[in-house]
């Protein structure tokens, strides 16, 4: 079932011709902030308006955008900018929630998707133009 997510989202949803940004990510969580950083390592510039970051864990999944914002997400935005252009060395953040079944900073929640401290969660950064896979990874909360 794992395969079939991260097949989906990797290989995309569509072709439609659009260049796919080749971006590396390094990717940390503050559990205290709920917040999940992604420091643009490399490659082409990004939009944020132009991304969804989708976290899977086992068979939970979601994805998440600035257009989320107050849905799934408390925030998604760039770091010390009010732009929304990304180059290398740039920063965003996706601010999540606690879960209400904890109260000691151990966890974190983007809609119906709860992450756990000590827990392995893959990330992809998508481009939504061509629903094609910008980077992909994982994170250890």
């Amino acid at each position: 079932m794992i395969a079939a997510v991260v097949s989906a989202f990797a290989g995309g949803f569509s072709d439609t011709g659009e260049k796919v940004p080749q971006t590396s990510f390094k990717v940390r969580v503050n559990l205290l902030e709920n917040r999940t950083y992604f420091d643009h390592a490399g490659g082409d510039p990004l939009s944020l308006s132009n991304i969804r970051v989708a976290f899977i864990a086992g068979e939970r999944k979601v994805s998440v955008g600035r257009a989320d914002i107050g849905k799934t997400c408390i925030n998604f935005t760039q770091v010390g900018d009010t732009g929304t252009t990304l180059k290398a060395g740039d920063t965003f953040f996706i601010e999540g929630e606690t879960p209400t079944n904890v109260k000691d900073g151990s966890g974190l929640k983007f809609g119906s998707l709860k992450l756990h401290k000590e827990s392995e969660v893959m990330w992809m950064v998508i481009d939504t133009r061509s629903s094609k896979t910008v980077a992909m990874g994982s994170v250890y909360l």
